[in-house]
């Protein structure tokens, strides 16, 4: 079965992703990125190409995690509205989306309960996966350009993922930012974390 089909059959009855999303996770199969956990077996797609497995160096990936929102809430309420998406840090961050009032909004969901709304725009969101993050584990992840945070975990050159950038650059029309901080939607109050403290108490 493929990426796809296997995260389409994950998602809540009656939630439905972005077109740009499907063409993306659609594009990355074509390139053969499918792939499993060696230990778990669960299936991942890197949010850019690699090889293989042993050339993985992002750890942006996309995942099927239903199990995941009902953990970091406690409860069952938040996973009608919200899928995580893209798995994007070692410390079990997630990239997901928010069904708020029938607006898809990307938010970001840290390990140790750090919370923020991203964008609403499903193409800035792709300019994020795909712009070549090693990590994204906080709000200050997204202050560094690719480049530099790869530089803190690797010494060799950053290998700056052209192929799709030029893929999503040709598609849309769109250019990368420097860093991913120049995509995040800016909101005060933010409204996920309004929604988080009010699920939470």
């Amino acid at each position: 079965m493929r990426f796809e089909q296997l995260l389409r059959a994950s998602l809540p009855v009656g939630f439905t992703l972005p077109d740009e999303i499907w063409a993306l996770i659609n594009w990355l199969e074509a390139q053969g990125q499918f792939y499993r956990y060696r230990v778990t077996n669960d299936p991942f797609m890197p949010t850019v190409p690699v090889k293989d497995m042993d050339a993985l160096w992002s750890n942006l990936a996309f995942v099927i995690e239903p199990d995941m929102v009902r953990y970091w809430f406690g409860k069952d309420e938040p996973t009608k509205v919200i899928v995580p998406l893209v798995r994007c840090g070692g410390d079990g961050s997630h990239l997901a989306i928010w069904k708020d009032k029938g607006v898809d909004r990307f938010v970001f969901m840290g390990s140790e309960g750090d919370v923020f709304h991203i964008t609403n725009d499903p193409r800035k969101f792709i300019l994020l996966l795909t712009m070549g993050y090693t990590y994204l584990e906080g709000r200050y992840s997204f202050d560094l350009p690719p480049a530099e945070a790869y530089a803190e975990y690797f010494d060799d050159i950053w290998p700056d993922p052209i192929a799709i950038k030029e893929h999503i650059q040709s598609l849309y029309g769109l250019s990368y930012p420097r860093t991913g901080a120049e995509l995040l939607s800016d909101y005060d109050p933010d409204p996920f974390l309004d929604y988080v403290q009010a699920q939470l108490g």
